[in-house]
């Protein structure tokens, strides 16, 4: 398999920046790997502390202890008006991770005729 390939399917399915540290490039691809933490680590934080408000207000007697009143409670949740900034972190990380597959598969076509320019010398 060809490394752009090769790079292009690392950053795609395991971790964007991935496929830029097997082809040698490991600043750039922590750099992406980085971006991509600080937004899950950022997402993360907003719906645990979401869950917990929540939980705090069954807790309280504030909503009902059933199925469909706690997923009325989630979905208003998620409609809130902070979502904004939440759709902003979201599409940093699609960003980042469609720049990423691009460039890993990029540096590793230009690997790739590198090598065959060697072999046909």
């Amino acid at each position: 398999m060809k490394k752009s390939l090769y790079a292009a399917l690392l950053s795609a399915i395991i971790c964007p920046g991935s496929g830029q540290v097997w082809l040698g490039k490991k600043w750039l691809g922590w750099g992406f790997i980085s971006v991509s933490l600080l937004c899950v680590m950022v997402l993360m934080n907003h719906i645990i502390s979401r869950a917990q408000v929540i939980a705090e207000q069954i807790l309280a007697g504030n909503i009902g202890n059933d199925l469909s009143t706690i997923y009325a409670e989630v979905s208003k949740a998620a409609l809130d008006t902070q979502s904004t900034d939440l759709s902003a972190i979201t599409w940093i990380f699609i960003a980042n991770w469609a720049i990423s597959i691009a460039t890993a598969f990029w540096l590793g076509a230009k690997q790739d005729k590198q090598l065959q320019t060697k072999t046909a010398d």
